[in-house]
């Protein structure tokens, strides 16, 4: 997982790499924009997908793989429908959308609810593959996503399409991770089906119970919610609240800080699913919680180290020139990152366990972010400020939370 994430995680730095390089910075600021909506966007079907992987896991645990399929088969067409029920809306509501964005281009817009459609099915269908346990098919999707969307924003930029063909390239490379996705769960599914069939001597479909599984939804949808909009919110913001150009530099310095945001998430991928099928044995988790959180803080302090010290070297790195308004947004986008990185761990191990208290004060800290940033944005700097005393705040009272004695014995 750290192979094929890293490998994505790669393809993504180097997708934004030659973006920032190949358009100019106003451009970059829309492109980075429309990214950020589109997280937004998808948290319901990010949702959909730790959902399914908690279930999934259940049934593989009990060896219920029909059940497994029958399930998946309900939230895939369940997604689908939302999916091009939130894409028509997109493109009917493409002329608000661009003129709230600063944006010029409604086909942009519209291009992106495609973007979105995609973006929402392939994350269902990755639930099945990280609920099977299948990581190595998992870290193959992310590959492919990955490095297509690289490759293609190239081509498509070089041929004279500019943010255009930077957001095709997404749309591209989502359509064929879906299509891919799909084809790696389909064949173990029905073979493992198949034989459970035979060796218990079942002869019809089973029908699984999903009233449990949207009751699952709600916190889990409401978390990710809070979550994304942590880590999103501020860029969408200070597109509205500042220049464009202001906007283009603070989305360089974002794009270039949450490398450290996506430092646990390979972990939190093998996590989750060994943690929940632990939780159903009735086992202790706890010594994978400390594991976790130990090495994505080590990953995330010698980020830190690097931004602070050599924030010009990455500038000019990552984007070919220098912008000195970049060095201290970064400098402060790398601290909030790593409290934001380590509560993405402690939040996913409480789901895990079905623990949800800790949805209370990460809902209360998501308003005041929204509201002290719309109140509150005299510079940049100000509203990083409000960020990262959030990030800090959320990530004291989920370890607490998430490593208190009187609890983790629970656990």
């Amino acid at each position: 997982m750290f192979v094929g994430i890293g490998l994505f995680n790669l393809f993504n730095l180097l997708y934004h790499f030659f973006m920032i390089r190949m358009l100019p910075p106003i451009d970059y600021g829309h492109l980075n924009t429309l990214t950020t909506f589109f997280m937004l966007i998808t948290v319901p079907a990010t949702t959909v997908q730790t959902t399914i992987t908690k279930f999934v896991t259940s049934f593989q645990a009990r060896s219920q793989y029909s059940q497994a399929k029958s399930f998946l088969r309900h939230f895939l067409l369940l997604i689908v429908t939302v999916a091009f029920s939130l894409f028509v809306l997109i493109a009917l509501g493409s002329s608000f959308l661009s003129s709230f964005f600063q944006i010029a281009s409604r086909g942009l817009i519209i291009l992106t609810g495609i973007v979105l459609f995609f973006g929402m099915v392939t994350p269902v269908l990755r639930g099945g593959l990280q609920g099977l346990q299948k990581f190595g098919s998992i870290a193959l999707t992310h590959f492919m996503n990955g490095g297509l969307k690289l490759v293609l924003a190239i081509l498509f930029v070089l041929w004279g399409w500019g943010l255009l063909g930077a957001m095709g390239a997404v749309a591209l490379a989502y359509f064929v991770t879906a299509f891919f996705s799909l084809f790696l769960l389909y064949f173990p599914l029905k073979t493992q089906g198949e034989k459970v069939y035979v060796k218990k001597g079942f002869t019809g479909n089973v029908s699984p119970d999903v009233s449990e599984a949207y009751r699952y939804f709600f916190p889990v949808g409401l978390a990710l919610l809070c979550f994304m909009v942590l880590t999103n919110i501020d860029l969408i913001l200070v597109k509205h609240f500042f220049t464009p150009v202001e906007a283009g530099y603070y989305s360089i310095s974002q794009m270039v800080a949450k490398i450290i945001l996506f430092l646990p998430l390979p972990i939190v991928t093998v996590m989750f699913p060994r943690v929940s099928v632990m939780e159903i044995k009735k086992r202790k988790t706890t010594h994978i919680l400390i594991w976790s959180s130990v090495v994505a803080g080590c990953l995330c302090a010698l980020a830190i180290v690097v931004c602070h010290l050599f924030p010009e070297l990455i500038i000019r790195l990552v984007t070919g020139k220098d912008y000195p308004e970049c060095i201290p947004l970064i400098k402060f986008f790398s601290i909030n990152m790593t409290f934001f990185s380590l509560t993405f761990i402690l939040l996913y191990y409480q789901l895990a366990i079905n623990r949800k208290d800790f949805i209370y004060p990460l809902v209360l800290l998501t308003l005041i972010q929204v509201v002290s940033i719309s109140l509150f944005h005299q510079n940049m700097i100000q509203v990083l400020l409000i960020v990262g005393i959030v990030s800090l705040l959320l990530c004291g009272i989920n370890f607490y939370l998430a490593y208190s004695p009187s609890r983790s014995t629970q656990a």
